[in-house]
């Protein structure tokens, strides 16, 4: 039998007098602001993430012709989170770029790197969770599940027969599931699940997010041609209508000294900033460094997003980042945002295009400074990698007799 505590730093099993390890497999790109979380983690266990050599998720592709070392694995220095026991190996996901996807290495990974706990940032609707939590359960000695669940749809449209039979099977699977939120907890309960669930949402990390000095934001407005007494609202994620993207570009025109700067893929990236007078700058997919100059031109970061039949917003990562970079949060009332907003007079009405005038009209915020001390130490208390590393692992660690 296992049996764990927390010594010092480092979470060892009592028998071997080795770390805990766990084992995760995460479903997108490793790009350096989620690997943050992964290297706080490795402070209390033996971490080791498999990442997919090429994937699709929403508006966002990569594959081996990336050049960023950390997402292919082809690293040109040493990899220093190595030396605090996190590896992060890229491997075969098949079908490439597919939600639907098969980890035929796992079995490898079971055996050789002997995990507590197999983490899998999948639905318990998934088929995809209830294969590689079969292989799990069946290694010797059996590893334990946990599950991330970002759904807070409780029958979205594109449900079908085998969303419900994977459910009943990742049920059983299962040891521990970890939440995004309230809402997804609520989900998870409610379809039917009875072992231990935990709110632990994503994170933004406090090591590449962060505020930037005066002069590089006045220098980034000023080579867009952004005039210096207009205020700029900051946007980042998917081009797509259920961000709410089109309501924004309708009500911009009334607000002649609000300018909008967007980056990302999607549908909508060519016709929002049409015949706009240079008031919507799109600037294409950001990443990097380039993501964290436009959050720290923006004096406001928002996102009014809609809940459609398949989807509400989960977190919000964007706001997350922004506040991290000194914006103000800014959205509609859609699933997670009013976690991060907080405030009336930062928060409308979705798909209300008079409500979100109205927030609009109120800016600059009179109580800017108590708004923005507010959200952020909101984020820093609950959403920033080491915060939600600290969780994990203490949630985790509820499990050891």
């Amino acid at each position: 039998m296992h049996r764990g505590h927390l010594r010092g730093t480092i979470w060892q099993d009592k028998e071997a007098q080795i770390p805990v390890r766990i084992l995760i497999l995460w479903s997108g790109a490793v790009v350096p602001s989620y690997r943050q979380f992964f290297l706080e983690l490795a402070k209390t266990m033996r971490v080791r993430v498999l990442a997919p050599h090429r994937w699709t998720h929403g508006s966002t592709s990569f594959g081996d012709h990336d050049p960023d070392p950390i997402r292919t694995g082809r690293e040109r220095e040493p990899d220093p989170g190595r030396e605090i026991g996190c590896e992060i190996l890229p491997v075969t996901y098949l079908p490439e770029r597919s939600p639907r996807y098969w980890v035929p290495s796992l079995v490898f990974h079971l055996w050789a790197f002997r995990p507590r706990y197999l983490y899998i940032m999948d639905e318990m609707d998934r088929p995809s969770l209830a294969w590689h939590a079969l292989m799990a359960r069946i290694a010797w000695p059996p590893v334990r599940v946990v599950s991330y669940a970002l759904q807070n749809l409780a029958s979205p449209s594109y449900y079908r027969w085998h969303h419900r039979l994977a459910t009943r099977i990742n049920q059983a699977l299962v040891s521990r599931s970890i939440a995004a939120s309230r809402e997804a907890d609520a989900i998870l309960k409610g379809n039917g699940y009875r072992k231990p669930t935990r709110v632990i949402p994503l994170w933004g990390s406090e090591a590449f997010f962060f505020p930037g000095e005066p002069e590089g934001r006045l220098a980034f407005r000023r080579g867009l041609g952004i005039p210096g007494g207009d205020l700029v609202l900051v946007y980042a994620g998917g081009m797509v209508e259920a961000k709410g993207l089109t309501l924004l570009r309708e009500v911009l025109p009334r607000f002649p000294r609000l300018r909008v700067i967007s980056a990302g893929n999607g549908p909508l990236s060519a016709s929002l900033p049409v015949d706009s007078d240079g008031r919507w700058i799109h600037l294409g997919a950001l990443e990097g460094e380039d993501l964290r100059r436009l959050y720290q031109a923006g004096d406001y970061v928002i996102l009014p997003s809609l809940t459609r039949p398949h989807w509400k917003e989960q977190i919000g990562r964007s706001l997350i980042e922004g506040i991290l970079c000194g914006c103000i949060a800014l959205g509609s009332d859609s699933g997670h945002i009013p976690e991060l907003t907080l405030f009336p007079q930062t928060t409308f009405r979705q798909g209300d295009a008079e409500a979100l005038a109205v927030m609009l009209a109120g800016l600059p915020l009179a109580d800017a400074g108590s708004v923005r001390e507010a959200q952020g130490a909101n984020v820093r208390a609950r959403f920033t990698a080491a915060a939600v590393a600290r969780a994990t692992t203490a949630f985790l660690a509820e499990a050891e007799p």
